[in-house]
């Protein structure tokens, strides 16, 4: 069975996703690939509180999204955490 997809945002801390697409214009689009974001690499949340960024590990490296951008990246959580 297939997983669903969830925004980035829903995810609660220590969650691992698998990045599937993300929508938005072509300027959020462009600075999440700078950023690592591209379709199949692992984000794992270190930090959700609900409201203000959320913090995330994705290849190596710390970054925090505004809660408008990590709405906009659609993931596949593991199940396998």
């Amino acid at each position: 069975m297939a997983n669903k997809l969830q925004p980035l945002s829903h995810l609660s801390q220590g969650s691992k996703a698998i990045v599937h697409h993300f929508g938005g214009g072509k300027n959020l689009s462009k600075r999440l690939l700078v950023l690592g974001f591209t379709k199949g690499v692992e984000v794992t949340v270190q930090q959700n509180s609900g409201f203000g960024p959320v913090i995330v590990l994705i290849r190596d490296s710390r970054i925090a999204l505004g809660r408008g951008e990590a709405k906009k990246v659609m993931v596949e959580k593991n199940n396998y955490e």
